[in-house]
C-alpha cells in the first residue's frame, strides 16, 4: 500500500489518480459479502421489529421510557414509539445499504471490516432494543420494576 507508481501516485490508483478497477474476484466476493450481511441485517431488523411489536401490544401508547440525561428538558422521558423505532430504523437502513447496485464494490480489507463491524452493529442494536423494551415495559407496568 505504501508503494509508489511510476507517475508518483500511490499504489492502487491508475495514472490519473482514480481508484484502480476492482478485479472480477473482488466483485464476486463483494457480492457474496453483501448478500450475507444483507441477510444478517434483515434477521436483526426482524428481531427488533418483533420486540417493538410486543412492546406496542403490552403497554399504552403514551408510555414514556424514563430518561434523566443531559438533554432531558421536560424530565418526562422519551416517547415509546420513538424509542422503539430507533434500532429498527438503523437496521433497516443498513439492510438497504446492502441492496445498492454498488454494494458489491469492495476490496479485501473492506469485506473483512464489514464482517467484523457488521455483526457488532447488529448485536448492539438487538441488545439496545432489549434494554429499551425492558425499561418501557417496566414503566408501563407490564414488568415488575
Amino acid at each position: 500500500m505504501g508503494k509508489v507508481n511510476d507517475d508518483g501516485g500511490k499504489a492502487g490508483t491508475d495514472v490519473k489518480g482514480a481508484p484502480a478497477r476492482l478485479t472480477e474476484q473482488d466483485l464476486l466476493l463483494g457480492k457474496r459479502a453483501a448478500k450475507i450481511m444483507g441477510t444478517l441485517y434483515l434477521v436483526g431488523f426482524l428481531i427488533c421489529l418483533v420486540i417493538a411489536v410486543y412492546v406496542f401490544q403490552s403497554v399504552p401508547l403514551d408510555t414514556r421510557m424514563p430518561y434523566q440525561g443531559r438533554y432531558s428538558h421536560s424530565g418526562r422521558g422519551i416517547p415509546m414509539p420513538v424509542a422503539m423505532a430507533v434500532m429498527v430504523i438503523v437496521l433497516f437502513l443498513s439492510w438497504k445499504g446492502t441492496r445498492r447496485p454498488t454494494a458489491n464494490h469492495m476490496r479485501r480489507w473492506e469485506r473483512t471490516g464489514l464482517f467484523i463491524v457488521g455483526p457488532i452493529i447488529i448485536l448492539g442494536c438487538i441488545y439496545g432494543q432489549c434494554i429499551f423494551a425492558e425499561a418501557i415495559l417496566a414503566e408501563g407496568g407490564a414488568l415488575p420494576s
